[in-house]
């Protein structure tokens, strides 16, 4: 892992502290809750986190609570059993964890109070796409795990909360590319800037690396230009449906406008499943409806 290559590079308060958290949280083994959208970087938190505490020693394992089914889980934990009697460094990484079953959560629990009271040198990372806390509630979640996952807990916020990290990140990942790929590109255009610090990264860190990937192979050094990206620009879509029409440049119109662009791609992005495009947005179904009805959307 090049340690380098973090999505919260950047100038802003999160990404300074984000860094500094991750120095304190390596030099103990508190348990770390990290929540936040599809894309905003949580793996690679836990792995510096690790590479932190372990240097190029100890092991990393990750466990995708989603789609890891009930044997491979249990083997994980067994795997891990197994190096913590070597006295073995590990951090131990779980995805998704709000996904484990009422089963899975009652071995979990088990597999953590025979192991955290063994060793020292174990570490535990989760994380979820939101909180857990509903789930507690509503009695979906065990409270007992929820509490001893929960010591710290970190919300890492989406792309669109710190737009000034979005260029620091794209030229960190332009860099790494143009060693490994041996095309040499040098920056971005600015109208390519432009377009990158307007557009709505619903994939956040995830999405925006793919942005400049693609870029290398589309574009030709040494500038990546706009069009490279492959990204829509609100920008750019307000400007074209805009001009010279003073009816279509009203607020009320642009933004209805860009809101059945936007409704469209999230939609497309989620195969046309409206509950989970209703849980990217942030709204209830019912209102992902209605959206569909009002602004006319139709899938192509």
């Amino acid at each position: 892992m090049n340690k380098n290559l973090v999505p919260f590079a950047g100038l802003s308060a999160f990404a300074i502290q984000m860094r500094d958290l991750i120095d304190n949280l390596s030099k103990d083994n508190a348990s770390v809750l990290l929540i936040g959208e599809r894309g905003t970087g949580k793996r690679l938190i836990s792995q510096h986190i690790h590479y932190k505490a372990s240097g190029n020693f100890g092991y990393y394992f990750e466990i995708n609570c989603k789609s890891f089914d009930k044997q491979q889980i249990i083997e994980s934990f067994s795997t891990v059993e197994n190096l913590i009697a070597l006295n073995q460094k590990i951090t131990l990484f779980l995805s998704f964890v709000d996904e484990l079953s009422d089963e899975m959560q009652q071995i979990f629990k088990t597999f953590l109070q025979k192991t955290v009271k063994k060793s020292l040198n174990i570490k535990i990372i989760c994380s979820v796409e939101n909180s857990l806390e509903e789930k507690v509630s509503r009695g979906y979640f065990l409270p007992d795990l929820y509490y001893r996952l929960n010591s710290v807990v970190l919300n890492v916020l989406p792309l669109r909360q710190r737009k000034e990290d979005i260029i620091p990140i794209a030229q960190t990942y332009l860099k790494s590319f143009s060693k490994k790929s041996g095309y040499h590109f040098s920056d971005f255009s600015e109208d390519a800037k432009t377009v990158m610090e307007n557009y709505i990264w619903t994939g956040n860190a995830d999405e925006l690396i793919n942005a400049v990937q693609r870029a290398f192979i589309v574009g030709n050094p040494p500038v990546i230009n706009s069009s490279d990206l492959g990204v829509f620009s609100s920008q750019i879509f307000f400007n074209n449906n805009c001009q010279n029409n003073n009816e279509r440049k009203t607020l009320k119109n642009a933004i209805e406008s860009f809101k059945k662009e936007y409704v469209t791609k999230i939609l497309e992005e989620n195969s046309w499943n409206q509950t989970k495009t209703a849980k990217v947005l942030g709204i209830q179904r019912t209102y992902v409806i209605k959206l569909i009805n009002e602004l006319n959307i139709q899938k192509k």
